[in-house]
């Protein structure tokens, strides 16, 4: 595997510590980001606002699971756990409270210009919600 693989991990610790500088640095100017539910947000700066008010409703942690690197584009098979922080969380259309989880199993397809991500569309092939009190 080469350098986009290498950069889609860095782009993904970098998510998982909420380091926004450092994961707004793979986006390109221009970059589209269409997530699983159906979002779409244009531009880093968008992307970069969305997730920073997100992390005040949950925590999210992406792990990848696999990815397929092609001269212009990566595949990736993710894993994300979101972990609600208040109560009234919405996701994937269930109502989360806090200490809910919410778990998903997805696929997202990087489209590269220039070396960074130019496009991100991800589609969700499965979730679960675990309640807190449902817990061991």
């Amino acid at each position: 595997m080469g350098g986009h693989a290498d950069m889609l991990r860095r782009y993904i610790a970098e998510f998982n510590r909420g380091d926004s500088a450092g994961y707004a640095a793979c986006y390109a100017p221009d970059v589209v980001l269409t997530n699983g539910g159906g979002r779409e947000l244009r531009g880093r700066d968008a992307i970069v606002a969305f997730y920073t008010a997100f992390r005040e409703q949950a925590d999210r942690t992406m792990e990848l699971r696999g990815v397929a690197e092609g001269e212009h584009a990566l595949a990736a098979a993710l894993c994300s756990r979101f972990v609600a922080r208040v109560d009234g969380v919405e996701l994937g259309g269930a109502t989360l409270n806090a200490g809910d989880v919410f778990e998903l199993q997805s696929m997202a397809l990087y489209e590269l210009a220039d070396g960074l991500f130019r496009s991100i569309r991800a589609t969700t092939i499965e979730s679960r919600v675990i309640r807190q009190g449902d817990m061991q």
